[in-house]
This record gives C-alpha cells, structure tokens and sequence, in this order.
C-alpha cells in the first residue's frame, strides 16, 4: 500500500505509527507541520502561513494537496481529528482514516462550536475512525458515525522494551526511600503541580523520593516549584528519554503516578504497567478502562493532593496491592496493551479499505 500520513512529525508515538508500516515494506509519507528531522522514513514538513490554528491548516491546504497529488496515496491517515483531520478530509483524497489522539476530542471538541463543526465534518467524511479509547468511540458515535466505521486501536506498547524485572513485584518490602516516578510531559494538562504539591503530605509518613521524566512548557516552572518547597533533594528531573532509558527508570521504580486531568488511553500508563509497577492515577474515564480501584492500581480525584497523598501511602504499604496489581496488569498488556497485535488490525483494516472489488 501507499499510505500518506497527516500528523505532527515531533511526536514519538506518530513516527511508531507511521514506522511500523514503513517497516512492513508499504510505501509511506508523512506530511507535517512540524518537525521531520531524523524521521526514519520518507516525510515532508509544511509550513503555516498563517498563524491562527485553523486559518493556517486552512492556508496549506494547498500545498498538503500538491504533496498527496505528487505522492499518489492509496489511502490517507490523518491522525488528529481537529486540525490534520480537517485538511485530510478537504484533500478529497479517498479512502480516509482520521485517527482520534484523545485532547482533540476530549478538550477540543466540548471547548468551542468551531472545533465541533471541524470534528462533525471531519468524521462524517472519513471511511475509518479509530479510537484508543471507550469514551473518545462514544463521542465520536454521537457525531452520527456508524459503529462499523468506529475501531479501537491502541498505541500500546512495545513488551521487548518495556517489561518487568525478574523479580514477581516491586514491594521491596523494608527499602526506603521508596522511588515514586511519573512519565508525563510537562504540559499544564498533565498537572504534575499536583504531585510536587502532594509531595510534603506523603513525606510527613514516608521516606520517599520522585523521578519526574519528559519536558515541555511547564519543566522550568516545575524545578522552581520544587526548590521554592524545599524539595530540591527529594526531585529528580531526567528530561526526555528514549525507550531503552525511560523502561529502565521505571524498572527502577516502586510506583507510578499519572496527575493528568484529561486522557484518552495513556501510553505512559501503559508502559508502567508493562513494567510491572504499581499505578496511582486520576480517576478520569479512560484510565477506568485500565484501572479498577483497588484491584490492580488505585484511582484519585484529579486536583485533590489529599487524595493523591493518600493513595500514595496506601499504595506503598499495601504490598498485597502491589502484588495484585503486578500480576493483574501484565495480563491486561498481554491481552489488549501490546503494540505490534493493535498495528496488525490496523493494518487489515487499512487493506480491507482499500481493496476493490
């Protein structure tokens, strides 16, 4: 097949996306806006004219149609519904698959009458959906799309990278200080405020110390935050990690935290519990389709340190949780979480589109 991708080039989790069919042999092109260095398949990187979000999808609209024209795609995968998906769908490129991210729908979609009329006419148009979780399919059936033309699909995770140690669970009954990490980026949506500010509360019971992985807008803020609380020696920032590196810190790890207060399907919660650690994490939609309370992780109202606190100590004092929790979650990764299984159905689905009769 030749497939033309629409989707920001920056992002690790598209260029796996986009990898994956480059690596089974199809003919594969990524169009994006932003950056397309080092991508390890064929991109092309446009730029905006103008600088309001949709003027300037809409302003390159004619050159995103020059670069399908010229490539000649079987069909077109937008990954974005707002946005990518807008421009994917006015190309008049057909077969289209418009991939859900989760904020496009989740925070885009209920922010505003003109990011719902992009996502109606996006959808409305597209041959496929996918979706990586149950609350973004709801969403996108109430845009009147037929279940049929609605797929889950996970980004998941890649089990040769990420995985557990040889040990059963990471109770380490005895050791302290406990090691707490949290993957998510630094974005004001990820809310990592919420742990450093949980921080205290969790220290007046618990020696403990906090691994915080990735970067964005917020990371400046964040080590201020944390050396205005006087928690400078209890923090450690690693910046943005590659896979081999991030896996190996969660290893290291004794539980996960995830503060966010909106997702779809988290690969980062995912990548925790393919390594076996325990979750705490926001008790928002989409990591109920993970997380059962008490069962194999534990759910905290976003916003709530309290709460978040709490969870923390129960979680570090519950070895039986723990356990439960190790064991529960590497079955649900087996069974529904991996990466390559979720990209093989996407695969068919993408041939079945475009398979003529």
């Amino acid at each position: 097949m030749r497939i033309a991708f629409l989707g920001d080039g920056s992002l690790d989790h598209i260029r796996r996306w986009v990898g994956y069919f480059a690596d089974q042999g199809h003919e594969v092109l990524l169009v994006s806006f932003e950056r397309t260095d080092d991508c390890p398949f064929p991109a092309r990187r446009l730029h905006k004219r103008l600088p309001t979000k949709l003027l300037g999808y809409l302003g390159a609209l004619p050159a995103v149609r020059r670069e399908l024209a010229a490539f000649g795609p079987d069909l077109v995968n937008a990954l974005n519904v707002t946005g990518y998906g807008l421009i994917g769908a006015m190309s008049g490129i057909r077969p289209l698959a418009v991939t859900a991210l989760g904020s496009d729908l989740l925070v885009d979609y209920p922010s505003h009458a003109i990011h719902r009329m992009q996502a109606r006419y996006t959808l409305t148009r597209a041959d496929l959906v996918t979706t990586d979780a149950d609350i973004l399919a709801r969403i996108v059936s109430s845009t009147g799309v037929e279940s049929e033309r609605i797929l889950t699909i996970y980004f998941g995770v890649d089990e040769r990278i990420f995985h557990p140690t040889a040990s059963d669970h990471h109770g380490k009954e005895g050791i302290r200080p406990v090691t707490i990490i949290s993957t998510r980026n630094h974005y004001p949506i990820y809310n990592l405020d919420l742990l450093v500010e949980a921080a205290p509360l969790i220290l007046e019971q618990e020696e403990a110390r906090f691994i915080l992985c990735g970067d964005g807008p917020m990371h400046a803020h964040l080590e201020r935050k944390v050396d205005r609380w006087g928690l400078g020696e209890r923090f450690t920032f690693t910046g943005m990690l590659n896979p081999a590196d991030l896996a190996a810190r969660l290893r290291e790890a004794d539980l996960y935290v995830s503060t966010s207060r909106s997702d779809s399907t988290s690969v980062s919660l995912l990548e925790a519990m393919a390594s076996g650690i325990p979750p705490v994490v926001t008790d928002i939609p989409a990591n109920r389709e993970w997380i059962e309370d008490g069962v194999n992780g534990l759910l905290f109202e976003s916003d709530d340190r309290e709460e978040l606190a709490r969870a923390i100590v129960t979680m570090i004092r519950d070895d039986s949780l723990a356990r439960s929790s190790h064991k529960r979650n590497l079955e649900i990764i087996t069974n529904r979480g991996r990466w390559r299984p979720n990209l093989e159905r996407l695969e068919t689905a993408f041939r079945r589109l475009t398979t003529t009769d």
